[in-house]
Formats: structure tokens, C-alpha cells, sequence
């Protein structure tokens, strides 16, 4: 009989074998046991995350977690769940890493965290006061009173600007004409200034606010939307569900607080009005608005504003959406209104 019959069964034994030892070099250590990766919680629960060892745990020399890059803690215990407490955290997405010892082999596994705001929004039907006329010629990206005036900015490439009036006066005073290649969006004033968001072109401009001339611009790292001050600090948004809060001399962002309700993130925040801790924002393409904590993100209320234009109206003035949120500190009032609208409405709101 040839040998060489069986050499191909032969190599096939030893081909096999040989994948075998080089599987079991690419085992991994271990796996998350609990359902930590992907998962979604509530504020103020408890984070159970724990390892399954493939060999044991006898051969682990160490396991050390790592929190959202601040908090580093080892695990003697290795049997037993790693439990951390989201009691003082504020809505977001957050990364856990456990990294395994064993002898010469280090093994990092990760896991996104997600967590939702523990307070289940009220829904709030609009309640609506006196209302004033607007200029429909005016594509509202900002929207405050100072001083008993109206101060409003425009958007649109060619048409953009910023003007003042007094409440229930469509007459406008002029105040700032960007160039055309700019996009104009949210304004504030203070400390003598006047800022202006420009939405892609990736800067604000500072004008003094009794000359009026451009005094000073500053970057933006993404798109500018709305623009509100909690009187320290100027706050942001760029569409997204995050809001930046900025140094007012430097603009330069100190800290950045994530939107979300009790389901998820909350995205497309717009023209903003900050109130006593609470801020008020537009959200794109919805006839509603949102109040915010403003220490934490988490979304308080939302408050139902359809239906404040007939369907005549917004044909009429091809009315775009609501946008404008404007508090009156003297008058403890708010008022809202929109993208090319007719009106504005005092909004009573608790």
C-alpha cells in the first residue's frame, strides 16, 4: 500500500491541529456577564457591570475599572458585581473600561453607558396672553428684550442683521447689516456688547453695543444657533442636543451640558432664553418648546405650541417655524414667535 495514499489526510490532521493551538491563543480572557454595553439608565441608578472569566478567576492577577476617565478603581473581589452610582451624574453618554492582569497579558474591554434624565417631562398646553404684531419680513434667529426694547436677529445670506423696537411697533431701527456670505443666528447683549452667532461660517461677532461698531469676533467650533446669557456666562447652541457654556471675556467653552428627557436625547435645540435656572428652548421643525435645568440638562417640561397661526397666515406670509423666545425681567413676561410670522404672543407660562 503507498503511503502516499494518506499523506492529504495526514497534513488535513495537522492543519486542524494546528488552527486549534492558534485559536486558543486568540481566546479572550473574559466577557462582560451583564448587560453593560449598549445599556440605558435612569440618573440616580445603580451600574451593575460584571466579568465572565473563561479560565476561572483564580489565574486573573487583576481587574481595574476606569469610570468616564476620572474615576480608576480596582477590583479585588473579582466574583462579584462592579457597582457605581450615577446619583450625582448628569444625562450623557459615559465609558466604563475594565482592564484584566494576568500574568503577562493585559485585556481592556469597554462599555457605552447611556444615561436619561430621571424626571418624566409634564406636558404643558400653551396658554397665551396679549399679542403684538411682527415684521414678516424678519427671519427671527435671536430673540430678547433689553431695556424695554425688542432686540431681534435675522438670518438668511444677503438679509441678515440685527434691529430693536418697542413691543406692539413693527418700525424697526436697524442696528448691525452682516456681510452677505455671512448667515446670521442668535444674538445676546451685555456688558456693552452685542453678539452675534453666524451659523457655518464658524465665528460670532462682537459689536459695541452704543457705537455699534464691530469691535471684535471670536470662533466657533461647529455651527452657531442660539445664544442666551445666564449673567456669567454666554450659552450656545449648535443644533445638537448640547449646550455650551461660554466664558463671556474669552468665549472659550467651560463646560458643556447634554439635553435629555426620560427616553433619550433631546436634538435640533434652537433659539434659547435663559430664566432663573431654567432655560427655554425652540427646538427646529417642532411647534413646541422645551425648559431645561440648566445645572443638568434634564429636560423639565415641554410646552405645546401648535396652532398659534391659521393656515391663511402662513400661506400669506409664507411663515417658516416658530422661533423667538424673549423674557421681559421688568414685566416677568415671556413672549414668543417665528420665522417670517405676523405676530408675537405673550406665552404664560408657570
Amino acid at each position: 500500500m503507498s503511503i502516499k495514499k494518506y499523506l492529504p489526510l495526514f497534513s488535513l490532521v495537522l492543519l486542524v491541529a494546528g488552527c486549534d493551538n492558534c485559536n486558543n491563543k486568540n481566546v479572550k480572557i473574559a466577557k462582560w456577564a451583564t448587560a453593560t454595553d449598549g445599556a440605558t439608565l435612569a440618573c440616580g441608578s445603580t451600574i451593575n457591570a460584571q466579568l465572565a472569566f473563561n479560565d476561572g478567576e483564580e489565574k486573573i492577577d487583576s481587574v481595574v475599572y476606569a469610570f468616564d476617565r476620572e474615576r480608576k478603581m480596582a477590583s479585588s473581589i473579582l466574583t462579584e458585581a462592579f457597582k457605581i452610582s450615577t446619583e450625582t451624574l448628569n444625562p450623557g453618554v459615559y465609558n466604563l473600561t475594565a482592564t484584566i492582569y494576568k500574568s503577562d497579558k493585559k485585556e481592556v474591554h469597554s462599555a457605552a453607558i447611556t444615561l436619561v434624565s430621571d424626571i418624566k417631562p409634564e406636558l404643558i398646553e400653551k396658554k397665551i396672553g396679549a399679542v403684538f404684531p411682527h415684521n414678516t419680513k424678519n427671519f427671527t434667529e435671536g430673540f430678547f428684550i433689553l431695556n424695554d426694547m425688542v432686540y431681534e436677529s435675522t438670518g438668511m445670506n444677503g438679509t441678515s442683521y440685527t434691529c430693536r423696537y418697542k413691543l406692539g411697533n413693527v418700525a424697526e431701527e436697524k442696528l448691525t447689516t452682516l456681510p452677505n456670505e455671512y448667515f446670521g443666528e442668535g444674538s445676546i447683549c451685555y456688558d456693552n456688547k452685542l453678539i452675534q452667532l453666524t451659523w457655518k461660517n464658524g465665528i460670532g461677532l462682537i459689536y459695541d453695543a452704543t457705537t455699534l461698531k464691530k469691535i471684535g469676533e471670536f470662533r466657533i467650533g461647529g455651527e452657531g444657533w442660539g445664544l442666551t446669557y445666564n449673567g456669567s456666562q454666554l450659552i450656545m447652541s449648535d443644533g445638537t442636543h448640547r449646550l455650551f457654556f461660554m466664558n463671556k471675556e474669552t468665549y472659550a467653552v467651560e463646560k458643556i451640558v447634554e439635553v435629555y428627557d426620560n427616553i433619550g436625547r433631546v436634538v435640533n435645540l434652537n433659539e434659547l432664553e435663559y430664566v432663573d435656572g431654567i432655560i427655554y428652548a425652540n427646538i427646529w421643525m417642532k411647534d413646541e418648546i422645551v425648559k431645561i435645568d440648566a445645572k443638568n440638562g434634564k429636560i423639565l417640561s415641554y410646552i405645546n405650541c401648535e396652532g398659534l397661526l391659521t393656515s391663511a397666515e402662513i400661506e400669506k406670509y409664507q411663515c417658516d417655524v416658530l422661533n423667538g423666545i424673549a423674557y421681559d425681567s421688568k414685566t416677568k413676561k415671556l413672549y414668543i414667535t417665528g420665522k417670517n410670522w405676523p405676530k408675537i404672543f405673550e406665552l404664560i407660562s408657570n
